[in-house]
């Protein structure tokens, strides 16, 4: 299990669900990188792990609700 690796978890939830694109042609991957262009959430700028719950949660929040 990938408890507390949410790069492992992001995978696992992209392989379930893959990126479409949405009426802008965006996935939500695009719009995350658009999120932290602004923002200032990167890599460079917060630790690895922050990033990493960060773009999990972006990327599970746009899901479809089920």
């Amino acid at each position: 299990m990938c408890y507390g690796k949410p790069d492992e978890i992001l995978a696992l939830v992209l392989q379930a669900h893959p990126p479409t694109p949405n009426g802008h042609g965006h996935t939500a991957i695009d719009d995350f990188d658009h999120f932290c262009a602004y923002s200032g959430c990167n890599p460079g700028e917060v630790n690895h792990e922050a990033f990493g719950w960060a773009k999990l949660a972006y990327i599970s929040a746009g899901l479809p609700k089920t």
